[in-house]
């Protein structure tokens, strides 16, 4: 086999290619620029002379991971502005770090932080306004839970939103009020109310922002993501970041609402851009989160029986717009957690198809995590992506988890099925959703499924990870995986993940994260 002169050959490696097929010992992978030209084991692959030569004896070859549901921008700007309560065990600790952080700013200053999970906390209680009112008298505070749907309010951010008992909940959101008829500072799904009172960031604190994703994202191993919902604000600053050479991760921004209608005028749709930054799908919300006991339900939560979730919009509203981003080609993208809300998609999504015929929309369900096997036939047969995130699975999933408690034992069996989903032909890409982002922690968070019988195989979750990935971007025939012709991105895993328990996937180190060929991550 005669090969062109190339510059690197990466050898002896146990390599996973993304197909979903057996592993290959002892591989040989040759790139050539910024593609893969030659695939194989030893004994199949020459290694041409003068090539640089990459041993990966010993560890895992995997095509580039992608996370296909994330909100990579903003991760990176909240590492920046934000008090980071994600590790917290307590109310308590989570509070002594808000009162620290507001110690030194200055009076009349945000004091934002994001993050905290009650559902791990000792307390197992959302924080209200009267855990931070006692020492921030001066400052307006807003505390975004894990998931984003729920946010705490001081005093004096609700004084500067202009909440108060008279204020009505706004559509498909709510505020939590006490026996007094006062706001608690609890708001589910209605962050709209403040968020135009909190100050904008400026371009450059963004930019700052994506270069901190960017380098996150290569040190664990990905090389492209799906930024799920942004503004006009956010698409110009992966335009800038490119042209500046800031975004080093191939990106696939996805239009919230506002900005799709712009695309729309300018005429342009999914699929426009370059290897690198990509128009994805128009992104829309139809219910809220588990956590924040805001997604849709047929039957009432298991812990809370007095509701069964939000639809944050009317079906009709919701089926107008899938009707219009469809009609005019756009892929889009719908965010349903719980079986009520997708219901409302699938029936969305097959109105649209019914009336405008198309057959490769690849229109995708957004986290789709409380299913039907109705639904589940239904999704197949429509040619509808579940686009799911396994992480959550890692960490609300099994004995006492937070799944157990909102859902109960019956239900439980519904939620994260991939098993069922990939045994009846059901396209899967996985993201994170940022909770946390680690597309390693989603592979072990599938294969390790406390429900047995929804566990997929290492090969199957490296696949939903990277090649379905790249279908849920109609990338496919350039990334996702590594065979000649595409693009040359690769992650290489310092160990070999077909050689250690199941159990220990997550707890394997990045060794390097190559993307276009160029290696721009080498574990020290």
């Amino acid at each position: 086999m005669s090969l062109k002169p190339c510059t690197r050959a990466i050898v002896g490696g146990t390599l996973i290619d993304g197909t979903g097929r057996p592993p290959v010992k002892d591989s040989v992978v040759i790139l050539e620029g910024d593609r893969i030209v030659a695939v194989g084991g030893r004994e199949e692959v020459a290694v041409p002379e003068g090539a640089e030569v990459i041993d990966a004896s010993g560890r895992t070859l995997l095509p580039g991971l992608i996370d296909a549901h994330t909100h990579f921008l903003w991760m990176g700007i909240r590492m920046i502005r934000n008090v980071d309560l994600s590790g917290t065990a307590s109310l308590k600790e989570a509070l002594e770090l808000v009162r620290a952080r507001v110690v030194g700013t200055p009076k009349g200053e945000w004091v934002l932080g994001r993050g905290w999970d009650d559902s791990k906390w000792v307390e197992r209680r959302y924080v209200t306004r009267d855990d931070l009112d006692p020492f921030s008298h001066d400052n307006p505070i807003m505390l975004t839970r894990v998931c984003g749907h729920l946010i705490t309010l001081n005093i004096r951010a609700l004084e500067l939103a202009g909440i108060t008992r008279e204020t009505p909940d706004p559509p498909g959101g709510q505020i939590d009020r006490g026996p007094d008829g006062e706001p608690t500072g609890i708001l589910r799904d209605a962050g709209q109310l403040v968020e135009r009172v909190i100050p904008p960031i400026t371009e450059e604190v963004a930019l700052d922002g994506l270069k901190r994703a960017c380098d996150r994202a290569l040190s664990l191993g990905c090389t492209g993501i799906h930024d799920a919902g942004l503004d006009a604000f956010g698409l110009g600053v992966y335009q800038t970041a490119q042209e500046r050479d800031i975004l080093k991760v191939r990106a696939y921004v996805m239009m919230a609402d506002e900005a799709a209608r712009a695309a729309r005028e300018l005429g342009v749709r999914t699929g426009f851009g370059n290897e690198m930054l990509r128009l994805g799908s128009v992104k829309l919300l139809m219910d809220g989160s588990m956590g924040a006991r805001t997604a849709a339900l047929f039957e009432p939560y298991a812990d809370h029986p007095s509701t069964k979730g939000l639809l944050l919009m009317e079906p009709k509203e919701l089926k107008e717009k899938v009707g219009a981003a469809h009609r005019r080609g756009f892929q889009v993208a719908v965010h349903a957690i719980g079986d009520r809300g997708i219901d409302q998609v699938i029936a969305a999504f097959d109105e649209a198809l019914r009336e405008v015929p198309r057959k490769d929309h690849r229109h995708r369900i957004e986290h789709c995590e409380v299913l039907t096997a109705g639904q589940i036939e239904r999704i197949r047969e429509l040619g509808i992506i579940a686009s799911m995130q396994p992480n959550f699975v890692g960490e609300w999933s099994g004995p006492g988890g937070m799944y157990a408690s909102r859902l109960g034992p019956k239900r439980l069996r519904q939620n994260n099925p991939y098993r069922l989903l990939l045994d009846e032909g059901v396209s899967l890409a996985f993201g994170s959703d940022c909770m946390p982002f680690n597309p390693l922690y989603g592979v072990w968070s599938a294969v390790n499924h406390p429900i047995r019988g929804s566990r997929i195989t290492l090969e199957e979750a490296v696949r939903c990870y990277t090649l379905e990935a790249a279908y849920a971007s109609f990338e496919e025939d350039e990334k996702g995986s590594v065979e000649a012709g595409k693009l040359a991105d690769i992650t290489i895993l310092d160990g070999d993940l077909t050689e250690i328990p199941a159990e220990g996937i997550r707890d394997v180190p990045i060794y390097m994260t190559m993307v276009g060929g160029k290696p721009l991550y080498i574990r020290d």
